[in-house]
């Protein structure tokens, strides 16, 4: 466990000396100053009691430079009025958090928590104690506030959380925006200087801002549960422009964002901090902010899966009608066998696997996700990716799933399902917050994993779930089908932006590629812009423990690339940011055993990089490059793989395409390591 404040080990111990602790504490009575360090003292975020009326903001600060100015964190509960308002510290302890835990699966094996913190009890001009949380990392800082259980409120209304982000100056954001609360994530990012982001629009989390002097800070959430999710929106004028809190509001509660009994918490409010924009990848805190597993997830077992609905079930020259039939699954299932990947998936053609009239994704009166439709011959292909040893995955919609949950799971536990997607959830509200945890914790009593599409971001739950493997909640590949907005610049947004929240569902692996003068949509064997190299490169960019082979068998099988496709693994023990510039490219390298893997990709803009490789220890390595085999837009499936002597120290030296990237194992060909 390592070592804990004496606040998490015996019960609360108040005001425990701020040298030891990382905060610091100035003022009294009606105003106080509580501040937070990080345990390197590189970040800290800063609280303020004013006096007075009463009030509170809080900053942030990085290596003395000011990312967030004095901000007013407001709440307001039904009946009881404005938390904020007439404020009064009635305790306060300090401690350090240090921890180190082991994770079934992610970006890394294993994890240290280590941060300062503070935690106040407060009470409200009318008599209302509430608590807050701070928390000072190295990498970033989090707050979340509380409501702690007391005989005058049992049963709450959380009716505004209006708290305000100033970011110091006019950084340049990397954002997204949503038309309304029913969204399913998936629009394309803006860049912008902040004074210049659209007023009273609601902008999706993560948001990336990056100031000219080189620090950068993502602005997202972390552990949300029993709660509605939350976004910005800016207000203010050119000169002050102020991003403030907006959470989805209640469905079924006029005027309520979240409904509870005491005791109740927040998620966290989190700003990841780095002194260029995609190190943020590289941290923690997100897992670091949810809460320990509880149960036994050694069944969990992360890998590739196909996704046939993306390139249409519409293979050719096949000696059967492709389609949904056994025939059709069959040759997915031996595929799978033959190349390694761990899962098939049974989705749909123009209507589900399952029994429905209609000829849609939305369910009708006669929806029944428990009849399997009789073409389908659902059990046989169960019995033969069983024989083959390739776990078969299921499709579904929400709703339905919804009405029958503990039925559900249970019958296809008894079939041998291993996982689910469930789709167009399309909200965050507290509600929709609620059903995906009562289906994560169903689906594993029954071991099955779950991805969630038409999702929002991930908040780092899948440390507390780990059979949530993936959420979408982004604009992805599979909108090539039908348009030509998923390019190798949003690809490259991605990275710096939604990626930070966690795994990213994607629909990898096209290896059709076009120039953007050729590309036309098409539902099936869709096309897809940025080279071969860019789409190899995505399994690396993007944390994803069971990512997508979209594409059909025969567009893999003898193409050249298909071995890296293969063999990069799914789960790591290391993450780094090698190389980059938000917006514009990036490169990474995660470590799996022995080996290092790089992944790099670009924009629409050519590039020469070279990449540095202090990652790598002592001793001679050989890499295996996969590199553009043309810098012509007009050839972007040539590919051309190189092997190359590299140590510690030395630089990759490669030539990336308009919409290029590239991709690396690096193993080790000395005995000098472990």
């Amino acid at each position: 466990m390592g070592i804990i404040s004496a606040f998490f080990t015996r019960g609360w111990l108040v005001l425990l000396l701020a040298a030891m602790t990382g905060c610091s504490r100035v003022g009294d009575g009606g105003g106080r100053t509580v501040s937070v360090h990080s345990p390197g003292g590189k970040n800290s975020i800063t609280l303020e009691l004013v006096r007075g009326r009463g009030g509170l903001t809080f900053s942030v600060k990085c290596s003395d430079l000011a990312l967030i100015e004095a901000s007013p964190l407001r709440l307001a509960l039904a009946g009881k009025g404005r938390l904020d308002e007439g404020v009064h510290l009635r305790r306060l302890e300090e401690g350090r958090l240090d921890e180190t835990f082991t994770l079934p699966w992610g970006k890394c094996r294993h994890v240290r928590n280590v941060c300062s913190e503070a935690r106040l009890r407060l009470e409200s001009g009318a008599r209302v104690l509430w608590d807050l949380e701070l928390r000072a990392y190295d990498d970033g800082v989090a707050f979340r506030y509380g409501i702690p259980k007391q005989e005058a409120l049992r049963d709450f209304v959380l009716e505004e959380e209006s708290t305000e982000f100033r970011l110091e100056g006019n950084p340049t954001v990397l954002f997204t925006t949503a038309a309304n609360f029913a969204t399913s994530h998936e629009n394309l990012y803006q860049r912008k200087p902040l004074s210049e982001v659209p007023e009273d629009t609601l902008i999706d989390l993560p948001l990336l801002a990056v100031w000219p002097s080189g620090p950068s800070a993502a602005l997202t959430e972390a552990s949300l549960r029993n709660f509605a999710g939350m976004y910005l929106q800016r207000s203010g004028d050119a000169d002050s422009p102020v991003l403030r809190a907006v959470l989805s509001p209640h469905p079924f509660r006029p005027g309520a964002l979240v409904v509870g009994q005491t005791p109740h918490w927040s998620p966290w409010r989190v700003v990841l901090i780095a002194d260029e924009a995609g190190r943020q990848l590289e941290s923690n805190i997100l897992l670091c902010l949810n809460e320990p597993p509880e149960g036994d997830f050694s069944w969990l077992k992360p890998g590739k899966t196909t996704w046939h609905w993306w390139n249409g079930t519409a293979e050719e020259g096949l000696p059967f009608p492709c389609g949904m039939n056994f025939e059709t699954h069959r040759y997915y299932i031996d595929f799978c066998a033959r190349n390694g990947i761990a899962y098939h998936s049974v989705v749909a053609d123009d209507r589900p696997w399952y029994q429905q009239s209609l000829v849609d994704f939305v369910p009708g009166p006669d929806t029944d996700i428990l009849t399997p439709r009789q073409e389908l011959e659902l059990p046989k292909i169960l019995e033969y990716s069983r024989q083959k040893g390739v776990g078969v995955r299921l499709w579904v919609h929400w709703k339905p799933l919804d009405e029958r949950l503990e039925e559900t799971l249970a019958r296809y536990e008894e079939w041998g399902v291993r996982g689910l997607m469930v789709d167009f959830l399309d909200r965050d509200d507290q509600e929709m917050v609620q059903f995906c945890e009562r289906v994560l914790e169903a689906a594993a009593r029954h071991k099955i994993h779950i991805q969630f599409h038409g999702s929002y971001k991930p908040s780092g739950e899948q440390r507390t779930f780990p059979n949530l493997f993936n959420r979408e909640g982004v604009l992805n590949l599979e909108y090539l089908k039908w348009t030509a907005r998923c390019t190798p610049q949003h690809n490259v947004d991605v990275a710096y932006t939604r990626a930070l929240a966690g795994p990213v569902d994607y629909h990898l692996g096209g290896f059709r590629s076009v120039s953007p003068a050729q590309f036309v949509p098409q539902s099936a064997n869709p096309r897809v812009l940025g080279t071969r190299c860019h789409h190899l490169a995505l399994y690396v960019i993007y944390e994803n423990p069971m990512p997508m082979v979209s594409d059909s068998p025969s567009s893999y099988e003898g193409q050249t690339g298909f071995e890296f496709l293969k063999e990069v693994p799914t789960t790591w023990d290391e993450t780094r940011f090698l190389a980059g510039q938000a917006g514009e490219f990036i490169v990474l390298a995660r470590k799996k055993d022995r080996n290092w893997y790089l992944g790099g990709i670009t924009n629409g803009t050519a590039r020469d990089l070279s990449v540095p490789l202090d990652i790598l220890g002592l001793g001679e390595f050989e890499a295996e490059v996969f590199v553009d085999g043309s810098l012509s837009e007009d050839e972007p499936n040539a590919i051309r793989k190189e092997s190359r002597a590299v140590k510690k120290g030395s630089k990759l030296a490669v030539k990336l395409a308009p919409g290029g990237g590239f991709v690396a194992k690096i193993h080790p060909k000395s005995a000098l390591l472990p």
